[in-house]
């Protein structure tokens, strides 16, 4: 009778939670650049694709957790009769985790982490493709941003996040107190679109 009782408690609470579940698609552009190639600019383009689930805690903040394709890098800026190209892409499989603040109805603030695992990459200049230091498989990295409500199920995410570990060593092997590698930063623009029936 016990087992009856707690299964059907829990089956309840399940039942609950997934009502409060919000779930939907990210689509959204990324441009970034990697500290300590000598290149600065955030002039790499690259695409973010996902899915995100939200659980509001309180009547403020939620617990969001994507999957997500993203791709980051660096790029030499075009200069004019300058014959010297340069690209570094890298293609990602993240799951960033963030808690969101809800600062006014349609406004809200978010931080968190992001662990990103290397799918491929890819080093290229005006030669071809070129090999320096490999990049590392796994990434760490925090995140600021902010949202806004634009429609009923669509929200506008502004996003920036910065490694916290390097994503390769420097291509000279030096290490110094606290720069033992180069770091990427990411500036992103994405729309977040809610699926309407959860």
């Amino acid at each position: 009778m016990n087992k009856i009782f707690f299964t059907a408690l829990l089956i309840i609470s399940i039942e609950g939670m997934a009502q409060k579940f919000k779930a939907g698609f990210i689509t959204g552009l990324n441009t970034s650049q990697i500290s300590g190639d000598q290149i600065s600019g955030y002039n790499k383009l690259g695409v973010k694709l996902g899915t995100f689930i939200n659980y509001p805690l309180n009547k403020n903040y939620n617990l969001q957790v994507e999957l997500q394709l993203s791709q980051k890098g660096s790029k030499k800026p075009f200069i004019e009769n300058s014959p010297q190209t340069y690209s570094f892409q890298l293609n990602y499989i993240e799951i960033p985790i963030s808690f969101d603040y809800k600062v006014r109805q349609f406004l809200s603030l978010e931080s968190g982490l992001s662990f990103g695992y290397l799918l491929s990459y890819k080093e290229e200049n005006e030669f071809g493709e070129i090999r320096t230091a490999d990049p590392n498989d796994i990434a760490i990295d925090f995140m600021l941003g902010a949202n806004h409500q634009w429609k009923k199920n669509t929200r506008i995410n502004f996003r920036y996040s910065h490694s916290i570990i390097p994503i390769r060593p420097h291509s000279s092997g030096g290490k110094w107190s606290l720069n033992k590698g180069q770091n990427s930063s990411v500036i992103s623009l994405s729309l977040y679109y809610q699926i309407p029936v959860l």
